[in-house]
């Protein structure tokens, strides 16, 4: 077990944001004994209008942390909330933000303390790069959530270059889906497949009460719960929604794209975020889960964090849009594209209360538990360290 070491984390979401793999690791770490430095998104393209909540959070939570820099989010666990010029494109731009960065870090480390410093990047610019260079760690370690060079939102016109610079330059490369993990490992025998886990227990609970929100919505309800975005395919939803009035499409998550169609449904209800600890009895409560992804560039390399929360309730899974869907056929129900989506959620609705595939769908989000995922990583990163100090 990695422990007594300072890991530098720079990272794509704020700590405040929804918890995920990035606050999931990272708090992992501060419980075994490590201390982390959190350092808040530094960029991977220009911010846009409807980025504007995100900046004003980021702009209290600087004011949060005073003339210190950094401010204490958990024990062990410190977040840092860089100062970037986000023009990052223009040379001497970059140049003073290596430096402006750099010290920033310098600074906090020395409020947070230790000298063993891991480097972890979610970031793979030329800006974080070269500042891990600076730092001298002991590892580099780039974890590969998604394919951002082929986001639809866009990136600096420079990220795939860095992004194949720096798989080459880390010491470990995790990669969340089979589909980054084949993309990387060409270029680095140090890559692997780590997707997220679950908190079984959590999701696995069957007894939970009914939610406020849902008692007045009838079922059968089907729910999708995550980021609303051009990721969904909203047109399936849609297409569901019209041809089947009798059920009731539940949506919890933020919306970042056009829901307008779906929205003017009368058996479509958008109920906004839910808090992670409560997701599971919104889920207890459905007759049927969906994963309903378009299939594009972008999406071809995604593994949703969610599919194991989902297997953990033993519930039936309608999934659509993502290659890795094809290895979990005999535990979901797998729509070759949008416009079959409605048929298999019929067949869905028709399992039964005590089916086999509950069982095996239990079974599989057992064996991958953040703790599993967790041991298997501390050993992947004790190996490495063990090969690099001989």
């Amino acid at each position: 077990m990695i422990r007594d070491r300072v890991l530098v984390c720079f990272s794509t979401i704020s700590w405040d944001y929804l918890w995920q793999r990035h606050q999931e690791f990272m708090s992992r770490f501060a419980r075994a004994g490590n201390r982390v430095l959190f350092v808040e998104p530094i960029g991977i393209r220009m911010p846009k209008w409807e980025d504007r909540a995100r900046i004003l959070a980021r702009l209290r939570n600087r004011t949060r942390a005073g003339a210190r820099g950094v401010r204490p989010v958990m024990e062990n666990v410190w977040a840092l909330d860089p100062l970037v010029n986000p023009l990052q494109q223009f040379d001497w731009i970059h140049r003073r933000n290596v430096a402006a960065l750099t010290a920033q870090l310098q600074n906090a480390l020395a409020q947070v303390g230790g000298e063993k410093v891991l480097a972890w990047t979610y970031a793979p610019t030329p800006l974080a790069r070269e500042v891990i260079a600076r730092l001298r760690p002991q590892l580099v370690i780039y974890d590969c959530v998604d394919a951002y060079s082929e986001n639809p939102k866009g990136v600096f016109a420079w990220y795939a270059e860095s992004e194949r610079a720096l798989v080459r330059e880390a010491d470990l490369v995790l990669t969340t889906s089979p589909q980054l993990h084949a993309q990387h490992q060409p270029a680095n025998p140090h890559t692997y497949y780590l997707p997220a886990g679950v908190h079984y227990d959590q999701f696995a609970e069957d007894t939970l009460p009914e939610p406020a929100a849902l008692q007045n919505i009838p079922p059968p309800r089907l729910v999708f719960f995550g980021g609303i975005d051009e990721r969904v395919d909203l047109d399936a939803l849609t297409r569901v929604a019209r041809s089947h009035p009798e059920w009731q499409l539940v949506l919890l998550g933020v919306v970042r794209t056009n829901v307008a169609a779906l929205a003017r449904m009368p058996n479509v209800h958008f109920l906004g975020q839910i808090a992670h600890d409560a997701l599971p009895a919104f889920l207890h409560h459905a007759d049927a889960l969906l994963l309903p992804y378009v299939r594009t560039v972008f999406s071809h390399y995604i593994q949703p964090a969610k599919l194991f929360e989902c297997l953990a309730t033993g519930k039936p899974i309608v999934a659509s849009g993502l290659p890795l869907f094809d290895a979990y056929r005999d535990m979901l129900y797998v729509a070759s594209n949008g416009e079959t989506y409605a048929d298999w959620i019929e067949k869905a609705l028709t399992e039964k209360k005590d089916a086999p595939e509950m069982a095996k769908r239990r079974a599989c989000a057992r064996a991958n538990t953040w703790d599993v995922r967790f041991q298997e990583l501390n050993r992947l990163l004790e190996e490495r360290l063990a090969e690099i100090s001989h």
